[in-house]
C-alpha cells in the first residue's frame, strides 16, 4: 500500500467525516422556549441560549457554536419576525458559549463580556480573532435597559471560572445562570480557568437568594430550573465538599481520596458523562489541596515576619 494511497485514503476519510459533522450540524434542531416578556430560552449543542427580543432587537446570551450558528440565528429570525441581532452577552469564555461570537458580529451584534473573557480569548493556545472578541467588557457588572426590561448583569467572582456574568431581569423574574449552574448534574469547575469550588457554592446560595418559588431559570446546561433545582445542587455540593473534606484531613493524598470514592452515594443521581463522580472528586480535591497549601504559604510567610 503506498504512501500515495494512504494519503488519499485519510484525505478521503477526514472529508467523510467532515460532511457526516455537517450534515449532522444541519440535523440539530434549536428549541425554543418562550418564557415570557419577549425572552426565550433556546437549546441545541452546548450551553443554553437566551434572547431578549423586541423593539429594540434582539440581545442574545452565548452563542453555543460556529458550527451552529447558521441554525441558531434562522431560529431567532423565525421566533422574533427578522429582529435584527444587536447584542450577545458571553456569560464566559468557554467554546461551548463562544462559538459562534464571529458569526455573531458578522451579523450585526456587539459581543459583551467580563473583562477576563477577553483576556482569556485572545491568549492560550489559540487566540481567536478580533471579530471573536468582546468590544464591551465589564468588571464589576453593568446593566441593559432593552425592550421596556431592565437587564442586570451581574459578576460573579471565581466560580465556575474567573470572568462568569449572570443576568437578571427582576420585572420578569429570569435569571440566566451561564455555567454558574449546571442544573441535576454535577458541575464542571474550571480550576485553571479561574473557577473554585467554594465560589461556586457561594454562588449557587446567591441564586437561591435572588430566586423564588417562580423564578424561571436557564442553566447554562440542563432544563429550564427551579430555586428548588439550585438549592438541590448547593446542599449536594456543600457535602460533597465536607465529604472530601474529612479525608483531607485525614493525611490521604489526592489518589486514595479519589479511590476511597467519597461521593459514592450522590453519584447515580449527579454523576454524568463529562462530570463523573471520579472527576468531580478530584476537582474537589485539587482545589481544598491548592488552599491548604496557601495557608501553609502564608503561615511561613508570616512566621518569617516574626
Amino acid at each position: 500500500m503506498t504512501a500515495r494511497f494512504l494519503t488519499a485514503a485519510a484525505t478521503g476519510l477526514a472529508l467523510a467525516i467532515t460532511a457526516t459533522a455537517i450534515a449532522q450540524d444541519q440535523d440539530v434542531t434549536i428549541e425554543a422556549t418562550d418564557l415570557g416578556g419577549g425572552v426565550y430560552m433556546l437549546v441545541g449543542q452546548g450551553g443554553n441560549i437566551g434572547i431578549s427580543a423586541g423593539p429594540d432587537g434582539v440581545l442574545m446570551i452565548d452563542d453555543q457554536f460556529d458550527r451552529l450558528s447558521e441554525n441558531i440565528l434562522a431560529r431567532v429570525e423565525e421566533i422574533t419576525g427578522g429582529q435584527e441581532l444587536k447584542y450577545v452577552l458571553n456569560t464566559h469564555y468557554h467554546g461551548d458559549h463562544t462559538g459562534g461570537n464571529e458569526a455573531m458580529t458578522a451579523a450585526g451584534g456587539t459581543i459583551v463580556a467580563h473583562a477576563n473573557v477577553r483576556v482569556r480569548l485572545a491568549s492560550g493556545e489559540e487566540p481567536r480573532p478580533d471579530e471573536a472578541l468582546p468590544v464591551i467588557t465589564h468588571e464589576d457588572g453593568m446593566t441593559f435597559f432593552w425592550n421596556d426590561n431592565e437587564i442586570q448583569i451581574h459578576y460573579v467572582p471565581n466560580a465556575h471560572t474567573d470572568g462568569d456574568s449572570m443576568v437578571f431581569i427582576p420585572n420578569l423574574n429570569i435569571i440566566h445562570t451561564g455555567d454558574t449552574l449546571f442544573s441535576g448534574r454535577y458541575p464542571y469547575i474550571d480550576l485553571d480557568g479561574g473557577g473554585t469550588v467554594d465560589g461556586y457554592i457561594a454562588n449557587l446560595a446567591n441564586i437561591v437568594e435572588m430566586a423564588d418559588a417562580d423564578t424561571q431559570i436557564i442553566p447554562g446546561h440542563g432544563p429550564l430550573s427551579t430555586e428548588a433545582d439550585v438549592r438541590a445542587l448547593h446542599d449536594v455540593l456543600v457535602e460533597a465538599k465536607a465529604a472530601v473534606q474529612a479525608l483531607v484531613d485525614e493525611g490521604l493524598s489526592a489518589d486514595e481520596i479519589v479511590a476511597a470514592d467519597p461521593l459514592a452515594e450522590w453519584n447515580e443521581t449527579w454523576a454524568w458523562g463529562f462530570i463523573n463522580g471520579e472527576r468531580m472528586t478530584r476537582t474537589i480535591v485539587t482545589d481544598l489541596m491548592s488552599e491548604k497549601a496557601h495557608e501553609a504559604m502564608d503561615h511561613s510567610a508570616a512566621d518569617h515576619d516574626h
